[in-house]
C-alpha cells in the first residue's frame, strides 16, 4: 500500500532525493484495522493512491531523472552505459522481503513487469549481522544497538526508508563495505 525510496549519497551521508506514493489496493481495497494501526496509513491515502503498475511507472521516471541529474548507474546498466564519471548505485533494503518476496509475487500475480534494476539489492539486516556480529531485533533494534534513535514512525514506509539509509551510512562510517547480497535470476 506504500512505495517509498530514498537516494543516499554514500560519500556525504545525505539523502539527496526521495520517492513516495501510496498504492491503491485492487483486490482488497479496504485496509484492515491492523494495517492502519501498524503503518499509520489511512483509507483515504490509499483511495487517493495509484495502482501498482502506475506506481512502478512513476518510480522508473524518478529513477531515470536522478540517473541523468546525478550520473548514477545500476549494476544492470554497467555494460551499456559505463562512463568514467558514472556513480554506481544499488538498492538497500532491511531484509529480502520487500523486493524478493512482496514485490516479486505481486508483480507476478498481476502480470506486471518488475523493473530489472529491482532484481538485486543489499540486505542491510544480513550485512549488519555479519559486520557487527550481532543479531538485531528489527530495524529499530539495530539503530538502538548503535546508540541511534529511530526517527519518525516505525512501519511508515518513508520513515523506514530514511532510517535504513541512516543505518547504511553508519555502517559505511564504521568501515563496512556494502555489497549486493541478493540477485534474482532474470
Amino acid at each position: 500500500v506504500e512505495f517509498p525510496a530514498v537516494l543516499l549519497n554514500t560519500s556525504t551521508g545525505e539523502i539527496e532525493s526521495e520517492f513516495h506514493t501510496y498504492v491503491q489496493p485492487q483486490e482488497h481495497p479496504i485496509l484492515s484495522e491492523f494495517c492502519t494501526e501498524l503503518t499509520g496509513i489511512t483509507q483515504n491515502q490509499v483511495d487517493e493512491g495509484v495502482p501498482l503498475n502506475i506506481c512502478l511507472s512513476q518510480f522508473l521516471k524518478w529513477i531515470q531523472k536522478i540517473q541523468k541529474e546525478k550520473k548514477i548507474i545500476f549494476s544492470s546498466d554497467i555494460p551499456s552505459h559505463s562512463t568514467s564519471e558514472a556513480r554506481p548505485c544499488t538498492f538497500v533494503t532491511w531484509t529480502d522481503w520487500d523486493l524478493g518476496v512482496c514485490l516479486q509475487y505481486e508483480c507476478k500475480r498481476k502480470q506486471l513487469r518488475k523493473p530489472d534494476i529491482l532484481n538485486s539489492w543489499i540486505d542491510l539486516k544480513a550485512t549488519y549481522r555479519a559486520f557487527y556480529n550481532r543479531k538485531p531485533k528489527g530495524l529499530n533494534g539495530a539503530l538502538q544497538d548503535l546508540g541511534m534513535a529511530f526517527a519518525g514512525r516505525e512501519h511508515s514506509g518513508l520513515d523506514d526508508s530514511r532510517n535504513t539509509a541512516r543505518l547504511a551510512w553508519r555502517l559505511i562510517c564504521d568501515g563496512c563495505v556494502l555489497k549486493v547480497t541478493k540477485s534474482l535470476d532474470k
